[in-house]
């Protein structure tokens, strides 16, 4: 069965917010002077015409630093080999925890795409989960058109299913507050944690 893609004054109304802390955001990155990083036309939420005179860019963030390990560092970085997954040491010596301000405000409106509220719109966590990245690069599109009072999207992580990513949207405001390195401590227990080594 395929995602139902967003037709105009369908979903509209039955989108539902939720707000959220804009100092509860995380993402870890190699790159923190560069935060927030914008992509286009790459990844899940991501404007699907990037280069347009309306193009928008989106900010991967999660609610926690294990969401955040589990969506950068092993899908991105990681291959299961012999019962584990082994992930350049690089990869988790030199990420930054970046943490996030926004002008004026501390909370963000986000589109709920996660349990009722992702079901009242006809839609399945395939939104979350699926690789193919076509309808739901759609809905962020129709859903950063439908009105501006939208920061982004709520949805569940692909990478850990128990938490919450965030694909924020370029006309938030967001701005990078601050960023520390993973200590070492936190690198081995996020290790121990997700079964990886680093080699």
């Amino acid at each position: 069965m395929y995602l139902r893609l967003p037709d105009s004054g369908s979903f509209e109304d039955l989108l539902r917010p939720t707000r959220i802390e804009v100092a509860s955001l995380v993402r870890l990155s190699r790159h923190p002077a560069t935060e927030p990083y914008w992509s286009a036309g790459v990844y899940r939420f991501d404007d699907p015409h990037p280069g347009g005179a309306d193009a928008f860019g989106t900010c991967y963030t999660a609610s926690t630093i294990e969401v955040a390990f589990a969506e950068s560092v092993i899908h991105e970085c990681g291959r299961f080999v012999a019962g584990r997954y082994e992930v350049p040491s690089a990869e988790v010596t030199e990420r930054s925890v970046v943490r996030f301000a926004c002008e004026r405000r501390k909370t963000l409106v986000l589109a709920d795409l996660s349990g009722a509220a992702l079901k009242a719109l006809g839609l399945n966590n395939d939104i979350s989960a699926t690789a193919d990245y076509t309808a739901s690069q759609a809905w962020a599109r129709a859903i950063h058109d439908a009105s501006p009072r939208w920061d982004g999207i709520r949805y569940v992580s692909r990478q850990m299913n128990k938490g919450f990513a965030y694909a924020i949207f370029e006309r938030s405001g967001l701005r990078k507050l601050r960023a520390e390195k993973l200590k070492a401590r936190q690198v081995d227990d996020l290790c121990d944690r997700f079964n990886v080594t680093a080699v």
